[in-house]
């Protein structure tokens, strides 16, 4: 029972996470800032401090250019071409062509149902709008205000003031959201023009944060820079000065979909998922439905390069804007080396590698190269999530006459470092392996997953000599962990907890080689192989005492059997416990303390 237990744990949840690799390619900009080439090829003109881009129904790209004060349509076919603004910061033309017209620091763009496109026109103080080829004042009077003062709510948009708006967002009801951080609000433009307050009690916030999950109008924000919609009717705003992402659904209640977030704007797909250009570390983020973070584009490091390789080698500088298309291609638009940049998906890639255990691995790190992951070491039971890796649905792996895990199932396998890796399940969005031995002492290692004699791109994966994770009851790699009490040996529950002198039985991976050198896809044999390194535990922070750290009996060689007592001063409940090995520590899990 406890071993079937344990299998379960090394199983994650088919279709728990897509993920895959990126191919990088330049789409506009000839990498020199200026203002020049309309008219001729996107990849030869110049352009100046460009901070967002969208994408229109027929698959036109319009950049917002922002140190020339205009705007940039880049069509399918590679032309770009003048929307509005004549490179010089001013104010004119409305009610008249678009083109020529003067613009002022424009600082976020939006298109409604129909492609109207409408410009957060900073420098102005007003909202304008570009339809049939005309432009004109939609909101704003180019006046100010003193900061706090109501500025027209309640009444015509085109008699409303503005102090500094930065952000505009359309919904499908055809509701305009502007986002004005001069007094810390998001304002609303009902589509019979009347303007009132959506978010921000118009007082700005230093720091702190006031109002989760309440009336939106009621909340303290800080720098609501700029603003997007999903599908659903939800508007997100991005705080630059609180650093969070916020999300206010229908109903007018304010949440907090992400903190530390290092982005100007976002763009949402049609699934729900969040695109973020971190320009702090320059690189490009995909956050799931359940808030993992895959890193899809840039390798940390403020240079350009990478195009034609996949989208986590290649540099990005100052990524300020996203957007992302009806097929998954993700257009970014790069400040620092004045182009704009196209993240195309890769069928057949691996998108992220993970401890099977922890499932925690996706955040890119401030400078790196390579791919989504977190080190991986010797003998660790990983999980590399992608496309096309394997058959439809999953199919686990079981213990040849030899007694170990094969290295090819339904036509997958998977190489790391030059060696096939023993397979413990495959299907095409998620395989899991253990990582060979023979990895040891290595630094970094070229992975590969080869599918019916088809090969995936290589992800370069660093190595470490240890990597540990506990693996958790119900293999999400968080709360309860795959924990039996003994000596009873019934799993460690919130109906059935340990107590305090008693002794608890954990399963973790990734605590590296042991002695006797470990053997890729045995069965744990007796006696049981211990780590080199020393495991050490602590509960709820204080030291535990551990009697055994070494091979799980039965169970394939990777998967370490952790025997810790709970010690005293533990209070009763949810205890979070962690491993230590190699000054490493695991992600805590819990375990329950009667």
């Amino acid at each position: 029972m406890m071993k079937s237990s344990i299998v379960c744990g090394l199983l994650i949840a088919s279709g728990s996470l897509f993920a895959q690799q990126y191919g990088m390619s330049t789409v506009a900009g000839n990498g020199t800032a200026g203002w020049s080439g309309d008219g001729g090829p996107a990849l030869s003109a110049q352009f100046s401090n460009p901070i967002r881009v969208v994408i229109d129904s027929k698959g036109d790209l319009l950049v917002n250019d922002l140190g020339n004060s205009s705007i940039r349509i880049v069509s399918p076919n590679g032309v770009v071409n003048p929307v509005t603004g004549n490179g010089s910061p001013g104010f004119s033309g409305d009610n008249g062509s678009a083109i020529g017209a003067q613009l002022s620091s424009p600082h976020d763009i939006a298109l409604d149902s129909q492609d109207n496109l409408y410009i957060a026109d900073t420098g102005n103080r007003r909202i304008r709008i570009v339809s049939g080829g005309k432009i004109s004042t939609f909101a704003g009077t180019g006046a100010g205000g003193p900061q706090n003062d109501p500025l027209g709510d309640g009444g015509k948009a085109t008699d409303a003031r503005f102090i500094t708006p930065t952000g505009v967002a359309v919904d499908k009801a055809g509701n305009v959201y502007v986002s004005d951080i001069g007094n810390a609000t998001v304002r609303k433009i009902t589509p019979d023009g009347r303007i009132t307050r959506f978010a921000g009690s118009g007082f700005l916030s230093y720091g702190a944060y006031q109002g989760e999950g309440g009336d939106a109008t009621k909340a303290l924000l800080g720098i609501p820079y700029s603003l997007t919609t999903d599908n659903s009717g939800n508007l997100y705003i991005v705080d630059i000065g609180l650093s969070r992402l916020f999300r206010i659904g229908p109903d007018g209640i304010i949440h907090t979909v992400r903190q530390n977030f290092s982005a100007q704007n976002c763009a949402i797909d049609g699934g729900g998922s969040i695109y973020a250009a971190n320009y702090d570390d320059n690189v490009v983020e995909k956050i799931t439905n359940n808030g993992t973070a895959l890193w899809i584009g840039g390798n940390g490091f403020a240079y350009y390069s990478g195009d034609g390789a996949p989208g986590t080698f290649g540099s990005m500088s100052q990524p300020y804007g996203v957007a992302v298309d009806g097929n998954g291609n993700v257009f970014v638009s790069e400040a620092g080396n004045a182009v704009i940049r196209r993240l195309t998906p890769i069928p057949f890639s691996i998108g992220a590698i993970s401890n099977a255990a922890t499932i925690q691995p996706f955040v890119a790190p401030p400078s790196g190269e390579g791919d989504a992951t977190v080190p991986i070491s010797p003998g660790e039971i990983i999980v590399l999530f992608g496309t096309g890796l394997g058959p439809d649905t999953l199919v686990s792996n079981t213990p040849g006459p030899d007694g170990k895990f094969g290295t090819s199932l339904a036509g997958t396998t998977v190489n790391i470092g030059g060696v096939n890796a023993p397979i413990i399940y495959t299907s095409s969005t998620l395989v899991s392996v253990v990582v060979p031995y023979a990895v040891n002492g290595l630094s970094l290692v070229p992975v590969y997953v080869t599918y019916q004699g088809n090969q995936s791109i290589v992800n370069n994966v660093k190595v470490a000599p240890t990597a540990p994770g506990l693996f958790t009851l119900d293999s999400s790699g968080a709360g309860n962990a795959l924990a039996v009490n003994f000596p009873s040996g019934k799993l460690n529950t919130a109906s059935d907890p340990a107590k305090v002198g008693d002794f608890v039985i954990l399963y973790a991976t990734g605590e590296g080689q042991t002695t006797p050198g470990g053997v890729d896809g045995q069965l744990g044999p007796s006696p049981a192989p211990i780590p080199v390194r020393s495991v050490a535990a602590t509960v709820n922070g204080i030291p535990a005492n551990v009697t055994y750290a070494g091979g799980a009996p039965g169970i394939v060689a990777g998967v370490m059997q952790v025997n810790l007592q709970i010690p005293n001063g533990v209070p009763p409940g949810a205890a979070t416990v962690k491993l230590l090995i190699n000054n490493i520590y695991s992600p805590g899990v819990n375990i329950n303390v009667q």
